[in-house]
């Protein structure tokens, strides 16, 4: 069996990087040097109102693989080594294997870094650069490999509690004067306009947009992304995993969120036109990393972070290409993902993602848990961020397992969910529009809240009786068959029945 197989199955052998060869740059002392982008929901969603949103959060999303790669690669320049010893820019995080041991060199460029994001960002986010000092034979043993891996992740821990140098930071951020709302930026809400109602930055971040659903290949760190640091300005190809996937415009722009709202339900003659939200990320990655024999070598820890990475940020975008296309990617990438589309296809995504990656992944202790928001697309993209975030932790909450979903106001576990929605949809599919009363479907619902509530009051016993007498008075006698199953699943499944209904009553609501 090959390592790839330990972790992963065939199928997805493509997804694999070439490996990198370690020994040849190993020294007898060396510098690990590890950069983590943090504040990476604040950067994305602070103040950015919704009807400027599709314009710029992928861009925004796009910048932070694109400014870890710049920065990893100036780190690479200051230190005068070969950008060889990059061993990763993945997901806002890179790794370096310095054979310079200048660790001074790092503490300024962590300087620079600081006051570029105070500047630019009023301090909302930034990247913290770490570092640790390691030999050959940390590389070479497996207990020592081991113990690197858990000493660079406590090194990056404490430094979150050390952001922007506080201690050695004037207290008083520098702002921009004389802004009123005449001069607001209108995208941001936080720089001042500089031309067409927006602020440089959030120019760059439009033109970036546009650029990522382009045939543009590459752009510049300091003419295009106006990364400032110092003179330094470096080719960025723009690859699969940065550019993702988002549905384009009338106009060749990233498509807005009140257009995918619209292109709901479109191959139905009803149904809501609403935006789906969607989160989702693997559970308890680090209980298994530490728990398995990833961290036993440099080659195993690569190997499995990169093809991990690859399946959200390379395989998931290009199947939302394929088969999803009223989607636009947020955040795909590391072990997570955030997308947003129109509601009837990422519940449809959801269900696709949730299998592929059981597929994807030998080991079943790791599954993927999701939360997902229906929202109107006016609902600003910042409320809707947190609250599908507030969706995934109940969906993290379920149990030490997790493999949950949360959705239309539900948490259930993924087996029982798709038992569920299986056996329903089989049944539901062949009932036309017209012979379904809209009053008795939400009376369903009712029923699934009376027979969730049995333990507490025997009473809610009734919603057996209940549900055959709506069912004759309601339904025609050619579809029977359907209540056999139905009184079966709101019985045995009633937050899973619900969930089931509600997505089959707003594909039929006008």
């Amino acid at each position: 069996m090959s390592k790839f197989e330990k972790y992963f199955t065939k199928e997805f052998a493509h997804l694999k990087e070439k490996d990198i060869q370690i020994e040849p740059l190993l020294k007898s002392e060396m510098l690990l040097i590890s950069g983590d982008f943090y504040g990476i929901q604040k950067f994305i969603f602070e103040r950015l109102n919704t009807k400027n949103a599709s314009k710029v959060i992928r861009a925004k999303s796009a910048f932070i693989q694109l400014f870890t790669v710049a920065l990893a690669q100036y780190i690479c320049q200051k230190l005068n080594i070969d950008e060889k010893y990059i061993l990763t820019t993945n997901a806002g995080k890179f790794e370096i294997l310095s054979p310079n041991m200048e660790s001074n060199v790092v503490e300024k460029v962590q300087e620079l870094v600081n006051d570029y994001f105070i500047k630019k960002f009023y301090g909302l986010s930034g990247v913290s650069i770490c570092y640790t000092p390691c030999k050959k034979e940390d590389f070479l043993e497996k207990t020592k490999y081991k113990q690197l891996r858990e000493k660079i992740a406590n090194i990056v821990e404490e430094k979150k509690f050390k952001k922007l140098n506080l201690k050695n930071q004037n207290a008083i951020l520098s702002y921009n004067n004389n802004i009123a709302n005449q001069t607001l930026c209108k995208i941001c809400n936080i720089r001042k306009i500089e031309h067409d109602e927006k602020c440089d930055i959030c120019s760059m971040f439009v033109k970036l947009g546009k650029d990522l659903v382009s045939n543009k290949e590459y752009v510049w760190s300091k003419k295009d992304l106006l990364i400032d640091l110092e003179n330094f300005d470096t080719k960025i190809m723009l690859n699969a995993k940065i550019k993702s996937y988002i549905l384009k415009g009338e106009h060749d722009d990233p498509i807005d969120f009140e257009h995918l709202a619209k292109n709901s339900c479109k191959d139905l003659d009803t149904g809501v036109q609403a935006l789906g939200i969607l989160k989702a990320d693997v559970d308890g990655m680090g209980k298994f990393i530490k728990n398995s024999d990833i961290t036993d070598s440099f080659e195993n820890f690569d190997l499995f972070s990169k093809t991990l990475d690859n399946f959200f940020s390379i395989y998931i975008p290009s199947k939302m290409k394929e088969n999803f296309s009223d989607t636009y990617t947020v955040f795909a990438g590391g072990d997570d993902l955030f997308l947003v589309g129109s509601w009837d296809v990422i519940l449809e995504l959801a269900r696709f993602i949730h299998d592929e990656f059981s597929k994807f992944v030998v080991s079943k202790e790791l599954t993927i848990s999701f939360g997902i928001a229906i929202a109107n697309p006016s609902t600003p993209i910042s409320y809707l961020a947190e609250h599908t975030e507030h969706l995934l932790e109940a969906s993290k909450a379920i149990d030490d397992k997790k493999d949950a979903i949360s959705l239309f106001r539900e948490t259930v576990k993924w087996k029982t969910y798709l038992s569920t929605f299986n056996t329903l949809n089989l049944v539901f599919k062949d009932i036309k529009t017209e012979d379904t009363k809209t009053a008795f479907l939400y009376r369903l619902l009712d029923l699934c809240d009376m027979s969730k509530l049995v333990k507490q009051d025997p009473i809610n016993n009734m919603w057996k009786s209940k549900l055959v007498y709506s069912f004759v008075r309601n339904m025609d006698k050619k579809y029977t068959n359907i209540l056999h199953p139905l009184n079966e699943m709101i019985e045995k499944y009633p937050q899973e029945t619900k969930m089931f209904l509600s997505e089959f009553i707003y594909k039929r609501r006008d």
